[in-house]
C-alpha cells in the first residue's frame, strides 16, 4: 500500500480560521512540514507547541520560486519513501494559488496516495471584506501573467501575493495598459488578523505604501477597461435600437469603400512612417472589421468569435514549425510550408478555382500574384533574362501597336503585365515602386513650382521647354540634398 500525502490548508490567518478537523489531523501527526513558516497560523501552532519544519530554508537558496517548488515537491516525495503518513500544510486553501500542490498533482499523485483538506482561503476574506458576491464574477490573475491575459473589467480582479513595492510597481504598470489611471483599486492585508488592513487608492498611486507576503491588490468592475471586448461592445451600442442612425443603416456592400480607404490610409501612414498616425489608422481600420462582425451577428451569420476562432486556428495550423514538430529555418522555407498546408486546405473547397485572388485587389498586386501562382506550377522562367526579354519585345509590339493605331489598349497592358514580372524577378514590389516614383514626381513637381514662384515667375505660362528648365533645377537640387 503507497504511502499517504495529507495537504492541508491552513486559512488566510490565525488558528481561529483552521477548522476543527485540520486542527485535529496536525496535532495528532509526528511530523508537519509546512510550505512556509511566515504565516500567521504556522506562529500559533508553534507557540502552542507543535513541531513544525518549514521550508523557508530552501526560498533563501534558490534564485527563483519555481525552483523553490521544484525542491519543495522532491524533498516531499523523499519523506514518503521513508514514512506511510506525511502532513504537508500551506496557506489559504491547498487548492487556491498554490503552486506546489499543482506539482504534487502531476508528479506525486501518480506514485502515492494524495489526500487534499480544503480551508478557507484568501478569497473568501476578500468577500467579506470588500462586501461583494462571486457570482458577480471573480477573475484571480497570479503578478506575473497580467500581460498574458485580456482584462476585460467585467469582473472583480484580485491578485494576491504582491509582497514587495517593485512586483506592485510592475502590477501597475501591466493594469494601466487596460485601466484607467485614476480607477478605483483596493489594497487589501493580512486579512482575517488583528493587523487587517484595507486602503482605497486611484492605480497611479498603488505602489506609494508598504508590501509583504499578505498583501493582495483588488480592482472592481470597471466599465472604462480598454480591450478588444469593449470596442465589440461600443459596434454593438451602435447598431442597437437608440443608437447612431447612420451606423444602424450600413450594410456589407455599403462599407466595403471604407474599408478600402481605411487599408490605404494605413498603407499612407507606413510610408510616411508616421508611427502616431498608424496607430490610429490601425484602429480605424480594426473598427471596419468589427463593424463587418457585428453585422454578421446580427443576421446570425457568424460573430466575432468566430472570425478571430478561424484566424487563430488558421496561424497555429500553417506554422507546424513553431506550434508543431516541422522545421524551418528560412523565411523561404516558411513560405513553402504555408503554401503546402494551403493547397492542402483547398483541396477539400472544389468551389475555388486556380486563380482565387479577390478581384478587387489593385491591378498590380494582382498581376503579381498571378504570377506567383503559375510560376509554382513551375510555369516561369528560369533566371532574369525571359523577364527582362519580354520586356524589351512587348515594347516593341507597343511601338508597332502605336504605328499601326491597333491593338494598342491590349499591347500597353501586355508591357504592364511583363514589367510586373520584371520587377517579381528583382523581388521588388511594383505597387509600392510606383507608389514611391509618385511621391517622387509630386515632391518634385511641388519643389519646380516653388523655384518659378522664388524667380516671379507665373509657372503656368511657362512653355513646356521652360517649366523643363525647372524640373531639371528641382531635380538636380534633390539629388544634392540641396534645401534652398
Amino acid at each position: 500500500m503507497s504511502a499517504c500525502l495529507h495537504v492541508i490548508g491552513l486559512g488566510p490567518a490565525g488558528l481561529e480560521q483552521l477548522t476543527l478537523g485540520n486542527y485535529r489531523r496536525i496535532c495528532s501527526a509526528k511530523k508537519i512540514f509546512a510550505r512556509t513558516a511566515q504565516h500567521p497560523c504556522v506562529q500559533e501552532l508553534m507557540a502552542e507547541g507543535v513541531s513544525v519544519e518549514s521550508f523557508d530554508e530552501i526560498y533563501a537558496a534558490e534564485t527563483s520560486f519555481e525552483a523553490v517548488y521544484e525542491k519543495i515537491t522532491e524533498q516531499l516525495r523523499n519523506e514518503l519513501k521513508k514514512r506511510a503518513e506525511v502532513i504537508y500544510t500551506v496557506p489559504g486553501h491547498p487548492m487556491v494559488a498554490e503552486r506546489t500542490v499543482q506539482l504534487i498533482a502531476e508528479r506525486l499523485a501518480p506514485e502515492y496516495n494524495v489526500v487534499i483538506h480544503p480551508a478557507m482561503s484568501f478569497v473568501d476574506e476578500i468577500f467579506r471584506v470588500l462586501k461583494f458576491d462571486p457570482i458577480d464574477g471573480v477573475s484571480i490573475r497570479n503578478y506575473d501573467a497580467l500581460k498574458d491575459v485580456e482584462l476585460t473589467g467585467r469582473e472583480w480582479l484580485v491578485i494576491p501575493q504582491v509582497y514587495n513595492k517593485l512586483i506592485a510597481s510592475e502590477v501597475k504598470l501591466d493594469l494601466m495598459n487596460a485601466y484607467p489611471d485614476d480607477a478605483w483599486v483596493y489594497v487589501v492585508q493580512a486579512l482575517g488578523t488583528k493587523l487587517e488592513h484595507v486602503d482605497k487608492l486611484p492605480l497611479y498611486e498603488m505602489d506609494h505604501r508598504d508590501f509583504d507576503h499578505l498583501t493582495t491588490i483588488v480592482l472592481p468592475p470597471n466599465s472604462e477597461v480598454i480591450s478588444f471586448y469593449k470596442l465589440v461592445k461600443v459596434m454593438r451600442t451602435l447598431r442597437a435600437e437608440g443608437g447612431c442612425a447612420w451606423d444602424r443603416e450600413q450594410t456589407h456592400d455599403t462599407l466595403k469603400q471604407y474599408l478600402i480607404e481605411e487599408s490605404y490610409e494605413v498603407l499612407e501612414a507606413i510610408e510616411k512612417k508616421d508611427m502616431y498616425n498608424l496607430c490610429e489608422e490601425l484602429g480605424d481600420l480594426l473598427l471596419q472589421v468589427v463593424f463587418h462582425a457585428q453585422i454578421a451577428t446580427e443576421a446570425s451569420i457568424f460573430e466575432v468569435q468566430d472570425v478571430l476562432r478561424g484566424v487563430i486556428q488558421k496561424m497555429i495550423r500553417r506554422h507546424p514549425h513553431v506550434f508543431g514538430e516541422e522545421q524551418a529555418e528560412t523565411a523561404d522555407d516558411v513560405i513553402l510550408t504555408w503554401d503546402r498546408i494551403k493547397l492542402k486546405e483547398k483541396e477539400s473547397d472544389k468551389r475555388r478555382d486556380f486563380f482565387n485572388d479577390p478581384k478587387g485587389l489593385p491591378s498590380l498586386m494582382w498581376a503579381a500574384s498571378t504570377q506567383r501562382r503559375v510560376a509554382k506550377t513551375g510555369f516561369d522562367w528560369s533566371d532574369i533574362e525571359g523577364p527582362w526579354g519580354k520586356v524589351k519585345e512587348e515594347l516593341q509590339e507597343l511601338e508597332s501597336a502605336l504605328t499601326d493605331g491597333i491593338g494598342i489598349r491590349e499591347e500597353l497592358g501586355d508591357l504592364l503585365f511583363s514589367i510586373v514580372n520584371l520587377s517579381r524577378f528583382l523581388k521588388l514590389d511594383t505597387e509600392e515602386v510606383l507608389r514611391d516614383t509618385i511621391h517622387k514626381f509630386q515632391k518634385r513637381f511641388l519643389k519646380m513650382v516653388e523655384l518659378s514662384e522664388k524667380n516671379d515667375v507665373d509657372f503656368e505660362q511657362l512653355s513646356l521647354d521652360e517649366m523643363d528648365i525647372f524640373w531639371e533645377k528641382a531635380k538636380s537640387q534633390e539629388k544634392s540634398g540641396n534645401k534652398v
